[in-house]
């Protein structure tokens, strides 16, 4: 199988004004303030051709939600995450930096194996939708459409596993340009052929979230 990502890589000028600052080694911050995601996906590899929207669903950061992100040995099968931030308060209205993070917080439910290094992207516009006639609009991205909206490798972070995964972390994984709604792709690295998993319980204080104002 052809490394797919490789090929979704557009062209870093097309989307260079998202990218502030290359990422650095993990930090803790207790400034600012947090928001998780407003809406997460889950898109798999297997409907890229049939674009399906099965095993898709959005989670509110009133609840919580499984990162899970996988790929079988050769870089098959794999499934990503998208996780869309919305209604982030742009300046005037708010502060920078806009730092993506993920706040690792020992769980029992934490699964871990194998390559566990994550690839973030940006993606490229608005994820596709559908409008109900009575205005409710549900997005509806697919393998398909999101490997023609990725765009730039903003960031890699590693999860932890063994022992390591005892202890908490703040992953920085990179400064962004604010925009009102922000749409990040996740997926395990294909630098590697090693399969990979995982599977953590995030929410509204652990796991991904967007940090402003510090």
């Amino acid at each position: 199988m052809l490394n797919t990502h490789t090929h979704l890589l557009l062209p870093l000028l097309i989307f260079s004004p998202f990218i502030t600052s290359a990422p650095t080694t993990p930090s803790i911050q207790v400034c600012g303030t947090i928001q998780p995601p407003s809406n997460f996906y889950q898109i798999y590899e297997e409907e890229q051709f049939t674009n399906q929207t099965s095993g898709l669903g959005p989670f509110f950061p009133s609840g919580e939600f499984s990162f899970a992100t996988q790929q079988e040995a050769n870089n098959v099968n794999e499934r990503d995450l998208i996780a869309s931030f919305k209604n982030i308060p742009c300046p005037p209205n708010g502060r920078g930096p806009y730092n993506i993070e993920f706040n690792f917080v020992p769980d029992s439910s934490y699964t871990a194996s194998g390559n566990t290094r994550i690839d973030v992207f940006a993606i490229n516009g608005d994820l596709p939708s559908i409008t109900f006639p009575d205005g409710e609009v549900l997005e509806t991205p697919t393998w398909g459409t999101t490997n023609q909206q990725t765009g730039s490798l903003i960031g890699t972070f590693t999860l932890p596993t063994g022992a390591d995964a005892r202890a908490p972390r703040v992953f920085f994984i990179n400064s962004v340009v604010c925009r009102p709604t922000i749409n990040l792709r996740f997926s395990i690295t294909n630098d590697s052929p090693a399969a990979g998993s995982v599977n953590y319980f995030s929410g509204p204080q652990a796991g991904l979230r967007i940090r402003y104002g510090c």
